[in-house]
């Protein structure tokens, strides 16, 4: 049973199930975690600004949100909501290809699920350090497609 389930409610991408699991099972493996499940919630902006205020009162776009449901000393449980509009952006700002920035939110995320944080500078440097580790291991082909949006005939 894969260990990554994707929920796609992006108008524009499609996350390709193959690819993801392939970024997100080398990261378990490297970090030697036990995981139960992780969902990805491939979203929009809106959707993750009303999970930010909801949550964390704060009304500010982000391109993750990740909620941990294991117990400590459990194998990990949590969903990974994604902004693939805050991350096409921060690629173009970037200027890195949106499957590189994909794939470092991804992993950056499960590294949040995995009990690692950013909130000191020593931190996010260890955190960077193995995201930069990691985004160097993994192959970016075929993490997802453009959805075709037809206009509708009346």
């Amino acid at each position: 049973m894969p260990v990554v389930k994707i929920a796609n409610n992006h108008f524009s991408y499609t996350l390709l199930q193959p690819a993801i699991e392939r970024i997100a099972s080398y990261v378990i493996r490297m970090e030697q975690q036990p995981v139960r499940r992780i969902t990805l919630i491939a979203s929009d902006d809106q959707t993750l600004n009303a999970l930010k205020i909801k949550y964390f009162g704060i009304d500010q776009l982000t391109d993750t949100i990740s909620f941990n449901y294991n117990e400590p000393g459990e194998p990990v449980e949590g969903e990974i909501y994604l902004s693939l509009d805050r991350i096409l952006e921060n690629a173009q700002n970037f200027k890195v290809p949106f499957a590189k920035e994909l794939a470092l939110v991804i992993i950056h995320s499960i590294l949040h699920l995995f009990g690692y944080n950013d909130e000191t500078a020593n931190d996010k440097k260890q955190m960077q350090a193995l995201q930069n580790f990691y985004i160097q291991q993994v192959s970016l082909t075929r993490l997802y497609r453009s959805r075709r949006i037809h206009p509708t005939h009346e």
